[in-house]
């Protein structure tokens, strides 16, 4: 497994998704990915192509996103010559603590998956009014 730093956010102080793993094998691709910090949290693009909602997991366990997708084929002759064979996805993330996973949400769409992950309400900036009496 590799293991890269990637800054997300503008204040690089430790708000960086500090640990970026790809399995190995090779029956896995990474897919590509760009995360975009927007006023509510994190959005996620990745490009998995030949991928279904049934062939899809997304999972967030103690900070860590994992990613794992099996693309289908579609008609699939036993005496056909192919050059061309998808394989599986797998990419996996160190999230920020001041990410909140339970309200997280993911649409796959034409083989982009749109993964957005909003702030801990905790962590979100607040304004206080100030009243007089």
């Amino acid at each position: 497994m590799a293991e890269n730093k990637m800054s997300v956010y503008k204040d690089k102080e430790e708000k960086s998704l500090s640990r970026e793993e790809t399995r190995a094998q090779n029956n896995y691709l990474s897919p590509s990915v760009d995360i975009y910090e927007t006023e509510s949290g994190l959005v996620l693009l990745a490009d998995l192509p030949g991928v279904e909602k049934s062939g899809l997991e997304i999972e967030v366990d103690q900070g860590l996103l994992t990613i794992e997708a099996h693309p289908t084929l579609g008609q699939q002759d036993e005496g056909a010559s192919r050059e061309f064979a998808l394989r599986n996805f797998y990419r996996q993330f160190r999230l920020p603590e001041t990410i909140d996973p339970s309200a997280s949400s993911a649409v796959l769409k034409n083989g982009v998956l749109t993964l957005t992950l909003p702030r801990a309400a905790a962590a979100k900036p607040r304004r206080i009014e100030v009243t007089m009496h």
